[in-house]
């Protein structure tokens, strides 16, 4: 499965393999993680997004432009869950 973060959602793709077709799911998932509070995160992958979003955006090294702080997150999230860093809900 692939995500692309855009704005106050993720575009995502998945793609499966049978015995006999191929088949491949698109969607777009609305979660607004660009702009909720610690205190609205419904869950530990959102906690770990929102945090990391608050750290890159209140440093002075990071970027400043917002859709490449928001894929930065998008990207850490789903690495740290892929890998099994973030528990489950």
């Amino acid at each position: 499965m692939s995500n692309i973060r855009k704005g106050k959602g993720v575009s995502w793709k998945m793609n499966t393999r049978g015995s006999y077709t191929d088949m491949s799911v698109k969607g777009f998932t609305i979660d607004h993680l660009d702009t909720k509070s610690i205190s609205e995160a419904e869950t530990h992958y959102e906690e770990v997004f929102i945090r990391v979003r608050k750290l890159l955006s209140e440093k002075p090294w990071c970027c400043d432009n917002r859709e490449d702080v928001l894929s930065i997150c998008q990207a850490v999230s789903d690495e740290l869950k892929d890998n099994l860093l973030i528990r489950k809900d």
